[in-house]
């Protein structure tokens, strides 16, 4: 009975789904499929199925390496730096790419950055891999935004970005499985790599039905010249420099329970699993709610769940860092999306599309920035910080989003 409650509630949910693009179509210059709008989804997990790797394993990874604790945020850096570049010469290459190449050659880039991990045990193998993971998964990720953009509604876009973090939590638990007694973290990459073959096979058998070529559309045309950004306009783009936090957990949260904690590495990767869990369920969740329910109550409510996940954080209890872990998830899951959202909420529309701009430059800028001095920190102090330190974070983003969610800024 259950199971068949279940499978009634799912088929409803991708009907409601796809009824919602229906409702679009007029809007786009081609109808796309519900199989297709399927497709697009496996694609978008492949983004995020690398991503829990190095943050989950990273205690085993250092290991076998022979790094100290701060190089992961030396090697995060990196690999965001070349995903950073590779979404710089996308609009250059999709000149002449269609989508499917962009899709296979990224998804091949990635399989060799997994495989570089797993079968290398020098830091050049390492660097190389970074290389590898950076450009490929930035390219996977820009390439489906642009597609979706054009193709899909807002609702088919939230659920989107949900299904990268059904990746991300897919490969935690894949690599909490790998770090079982008698068993290795490169398990764990051989495992994440087969899908990824497997979403390649996929890419190749479908490529047909992304021929479309992938140019961007400028916005220059839409700026307003005499539109000029002051202090308060910087208020979104502080927040999602600071948003960083979600990357900080991801990457720490497994070395604090090991090196600190004292648990074993099969726990500190189910940890960060139940992490990434929890900020997927919260966005699939997200996407109902807000049916409902106001943004301002949405933004409250799941900030409370943070703030409550890191009081919990300082408990040194194997359930409790469990249940911490999964508020920290949910708690963050809404404020990234809610926040792109609201600054069309807040701003007019030639200022709002410049902050937009800026709001994905800071979080790029803060993920590429923080996790080194941290990672610095934690080598030279060792992991009791790192409670405090997400607690810092956590609030200054509820001081912001206060900011944001509680005042108007003049347009």
């Amino acid at each position: 009975m259950i199971k068949n409650e279940l499978k009634n509630t799912l088929i409803f949910m991708f009907r409601a789904l796809s009824f919602n693009f229906r409702y679009n179509e007029s809007m786009t210059t081609q109808k796309i499929s519900t199989f297709l709008i399927f497709i697009v989804f496996i694609i978008f997990i492949s983004l995020g199925l690398p991503d829990s790797v190095m943050g989950s394993a990273w205690p085993a990874i250092r290991q076998t390496y022979s790094f100290p604790i701060d190089m992961i945020g030396i090697l995060g850096a990196i690999q965001l730096g070349f995903s950073f570049c590779s979404t710089i010469l996308y609009p250059k290459l999709a000149k002449i790419w269609t989508m499917d190449k962009f899709i296979i050659f990224s998804t091949l880039l990635t399989i060799l950055g997994l495989a570089t991990l797993g079968l290398g045990s020098t830091f050049f193998t390492m660097l190389l891999s970074c290389i590898l993971l950076g450009f490929g998964q930035g390219s996977v990720d820009i390439t489906v935004n642009d597609f979706a953009a054009k193709h899909f509604s807002n609702s088919l876009m939230n659920f989107l970005h949900a299904f990268y973090g059904v990746g991300v939590m897919a490969s935690s638990f894949i690599v909490a499985f790998s770090l079982q007694p008698h068993r290795s973290w490169q398990l764990g990459v051989a495992i994440i790599s087969f899908f990824q073959i497997l979403i390649l096979i996929l890419a190749i058998l479908t490529r047909s039905k992304f021929k479309e070529k992938t140019v961007l559309t400028s916005d220059n045309k839409l700026k307003d010249a005499d539109s000029k950004l002051k202090l308060s306009h910087f208020i979104l783009p502080l927040f999602y420099f600071f948003y960083a936090l979600e990357l900080l957990i991801g990457r720490f949260y497994s070395s604090f329970a090991v090196e600190h904690l004292h648990f074993s590495m099969a726990a500190g990767a189910a940890i960060t699993s139940f992490y990434w869990t929890g900020l997927t369920i919260g966005r699939f969740m997200t996407g109902f709610t807000a049916r409902w329910f106001s943004t301002q109550t949405i933004i409250l409510f799941h900030l409370s769940l943070l703030i409550l996940g890191i009081i919990l954080g300082f408990i040194p209890q194997l359930f409790i860092q469990y249940l911490s872990g999964t508020l920290l998830g949910l708690g963050l899951a809404p404020l990234y999306p809610m926040g792109m959202k609201q600054t069309y909420n807040i701003y007019s529309d030639s200022i709002a599309k410049r902050v937009i701009s800026l709001n994905i430059a800071f979080a790029t800028i803060g993920m590429f920035i923080i996790p080194i001095p941290l990672g610095w920190i934690f080598e030279q102090f060792g992991f009791a910080s790192y409670p405090f330190i997400i607690g810092g974070f956590g609030i200054i983003l509820s001081g912001l989003c206060w900011q944001i969610y509680t005042k108007v800024i003049k347009k």
